[in-house]
């Protein structure tokens, strides 16, 4: 048990809690659900080579296939299955709540296209871009017509 809480900062009093190892797998794949919600959320700054199994395997000392399957056995979907849905639950409210124009979103969310962000959106959703965008101007014209 010690080799798997060695790879995140558990406080003692927690760690003495812990009833198994079960408990520390819950842990550290909250954890990654964490760090990808974070990397989506925030103004994190991707640079060309951004991968994401590489920035959350930085953050960790258990093999990530060792992680992915305690993952899929919590959540049934992998690593990445929850982060393209987490990146495209962000695309789909910077559409409909913000002024972004398409290229500046896909720059936001580490996209290296339109393109790309489009298709993974069509993917998950069925729905295209042009959907939320009438979403964000049906909402507009509402509240000019509430004023």
């Amino acid at each position: 048990m010690k080799e798997i809480t060695d790879q995140l900062y558990i406080p003692s009093h927690t760690r003495n809690h812990m009833q198994n190892k079960e408990e520390i797998e819950k842990l550290i794949v909250d954890n990654v659900k964490a760090w990808i919600e974070e990397v989506y959320d925030d103004d994190f700054q991707f640079n060309k080579n951004f991968c994401l199994d590489n920035h959350i395997q930085s953050r960790l000392s258990t093999p990530l296939t060792e992680v992915a399957i305690w993952f899929i056995d919590r959540n049934a979907k992998t690593i990445q299955q929850y982060a393209m849905e987490v990146r495209v639950n962000k695309v789909k409210e910077l559409l409909v709540y913000t002024n972004l124009d398409l290229i500046a979103i896909a720059g936001k969310l580490g996209y290296s296209s339109v393109r790309i962000m489009s298709a993974e959106l069509i993917q998950l959703t069925g729905l295209p871009i042009s959907f939320f965008q009438n979403i964000k101007q049906q909402k507009e014209d509402m509240a000019k017509r509430l004023q």
